[in-house]
């Protein structure tokens, strides 16, 4: 092998590990575009006996059940975080839920019934995308706001608010899944 062949052969070495790392950033960036997620810096310690409810989330989609869904979704993903003592709060069938400021009465009425039920926290929320996009590919797309109410001040402790994308073979239970688990992520049991 002749010297210039050395040198060649040498910069083909350093450009493969260039071209691997070019293609992960590339990557990184693809996935990051699919969806976002924002919330609050403070998140409350909660024990894992701390009893939480779930409250209905208000539909704002024009998909029927969504709200239903994304409540049951959350109520699953706190109990995977630890959480032992997660109730589902009676439905209301006169209310979308208490997370509508137009319909603040009947949270009034769901904090009664956690401190009835002496539940220390109430997760609330609204379901603002739930559906597949129009066109070719179908992708999936669900955006959901939650809401975590300290039941005895009826104070928001924390709040976070993300959306998310699949590809057109993805399910939209499997988007929404994942973009529930992420958002509530920080709602783990400590120790």
């Amino acid at each position: 092998m002749n010297t210039n062949d050395k040198h060649a052969h040498a910069a083909q070495g350093r450009v493969r590990p260039l071209r691997w790392l070019a293609a992960a950033a590339a990557t990184v960036l693809l996935l990051s575009a699919c969806g976002s997620i924002t919330q609050t810096a403070a998140t409350p310690a909660l024990a894992a006996n701390d009893p939480v409810a779930v409250v209905s989330l208000a539909n704002f989609t024009e998909t029927p059940a969504a709200g239903s869904s994304a409540t049951a979704i959350a109520a699953n993903v706190l109990r995977e975080n630890g959480l032992t003592d997660v109730r589902v709060a009676p439905a209301d069938a006169a209310s979308n839920a208490m997370f509508d400021t137009a319909q603040r009465e009947i949270g009034e009425k769901k904090l009664a019934w956690a401190r009835e039920q002496h539940v220390k926290y109430v997760l609330t929320g609204a379901v603002e995308e739930w559906r597949y996009k129009a066109g070719v590919d179908g992708e999936p797309v669900a955006g959901v706001t939650f809401e975590l109410v300290d039941v005895a001040s009826g104070q928001v402790v924390w709040s976070a608010t993300g959306s998310r994308s699949g590809w057109s073979r993805s399910s939209l239970a499997n988007v929404a899944t994942s973009l529930i688990g992420k958002l509530l992520a920080p709602l783990r049991a400590h120790a």
